[in-house]
């Protein structure tokens, strides 16, 4: 007992409440504000913008060339900050350059194709900036993170969630979808203002930071593109549902009611997300004692597999009233996709996602990358099979089939990898 309670005054003291309280807060209002949109746009209009976010989200895919995850891993190694700056620095200066390169393709892009789902073409030429404005944020916060910046971390995040809460609500409400575009560029404006404001006391030892020689820059962009690929084929997961449901059944209901099905299950994986993004930095720290990570991993998947069973079993069980009361009667047909997600979130958040940030912290980045290609590509065969046989239902059975095999490979990983 002793014992347990000291683990929990070492969490506490080391920023764990910001972070989990940070998260609980943000992804509530991040929900509320999902649930906004759907309430402000008509069914038909939530269809468009949802395929559009979609198609941004696949040129997202390779954002900054995944220097945020180096940032976040080289950093964290590091003790001095005159050891952590230059990456920074090297991070801004390719992170912006390559989105602002994605922001010329997505132009192109759309002045010389037009999407399946009508009106999410000129709905994406409206977010071409905001790639831009993504690495800037995500570097910003990520580097607190792994300098165990937890308070300023939360803070930050929190304030993105808001503005982007109230630029939703003011902007949709006036404007429809184009206040909602508008209120997602002015959240990432002030978010980064009050980035920047961490980063003042830091300007002149970022400027004068060393640059990175040779040798540090190549392990550096081979850690962040080999980390990129990986979370690029993870998110394809839930990416390529909606897109293949649009190419395939070309309705915009049914592209909403699918979306509206994801929002809770997706939404939750925040709680083993908080969980990992205070521990990332410590099994990182620790990538040469197997045996110390070991007992970490084991005992945080423990818990971990208690709270989600949990929660899985409310969201399957009560289903038609939370969609009823939180997204009308106009969605019940959203009602079996929810329940397959909601067993899909019980293996995400139990296996997947704890066992994946665990190998990418000892630096095996390569067998992450191994399983999502596997992953992935036998998610585009399954989907396009069951979205054919089965619609929407199908492309739920897809992912939560797909987060079953991912889940295997990484845990079976681990299994064999304490054992050595």
């Amino acid at each position: 007992m002793k014992a347990i309670i000291n683990k929990v005054n070492f969490i506490i003291k080391k920023g764990f409440l910001h972070i989990f309280g940070a998260r609980v807060v943000n992804k509530v209002i991040q929900f509320v504000t999902s649930v906004v949109i759907v309430r402000l746009l008509s069914k038909e209009s939530y269809g468009s913008f949802s395929y559009a976010m979609n198609i941004l989200q696949f040129f997202l895919l390779f954002s900054g060339l995944g220097v945020a995850s180096g940032v976040l891993q080289f950093c964290s190694e590091k003790n001095k900050p005159e050891e952590k700056l230059p990456y920074l620095k090297y991070s801004f200066k390719i992170g912006v350059s390559f989105n602002a390169f994605i922001a010329l393709i997505i132009v192109i892009f759309v002045s010389f194709f037009e999407l399946p789902v009508k009106g999410s073409s000129k709905i994406l030429s409206y977010l071409v900036l905001i790639p831009v404005f993504i690495v800037a944020y995500e570097i910003m916060e990520t580097y607190l993170r792994a300098d165990f910046k937890n308070r300023e971390f939360s803070y930050l995040s929190i304030s993105n969630a808001l503005f982007y809460f109230l630029g939703a609500l003011i902007g949709g409400y006036l404007f429809e979808v184009y206040g909602v575009i508008a209120g997602r560029y002015l959240a990432f404006i002030f978010s980064i203002s009050i980035g920047l404001k961490y980063f003042i006391g830091k300007a002149k030892s970022i400027k004068k930071a060393a640059s990175l020689i040779k040798r540090e820059r190549i392990e550096f962009l081979k850690y962040s593109v080999v980390a990129c690929l990986t979370i690029s084929i993870s998110q394809l997961l839930f990416l390529l549902d909606i897109f293949l449901i649009g190419l395939i059944i070309r309705e915009q209901t049914v592209v909403a009611a699918y979306k509206a099905a994801t929002l809770i299950p997706f939404a939750l994986n925040f709680i083993p997300g908080s969980i990992m993004i205070f521990a990332y930095p410590y099994f990182a720290k620790n990538l040469k004692d197997k045996n110390k990570i070991k007992s970490y991993f084991y005992e945080m998947q423990k818990y971990l597999i208690f709270l989600n069973l949990g929660i899985s079993f409310v969201l399957f069980v009560f289903a038609p009233l939370i969609i009823k009361v939180i997204f009308g009667t106009n969605y019940m047909d959203s009602l079996i996709p929810f329940r397959i997600l909601a067993v899909g979130y019980f293996i995400a958040g139990s296996f997947r996602i704890p066992a994946g940030n665990v190998i990418a912290s000892i630096r095996k980045i390569k067998i992450n990358l191994y399983n999502g290609i596997i992953s992935g590509i036998l998610n585009i065969v399954l989907d396009i099979i069951l979205i054919y046989k089965f619609g929407a239902v199908g492309a739920a059975i897809a992912t939560t089939g797909i987060l079953f095999i991912s889940s295997m490979i990484s845990n079976v990983y681990l299994f064999n990898y304490f054992r050595r």
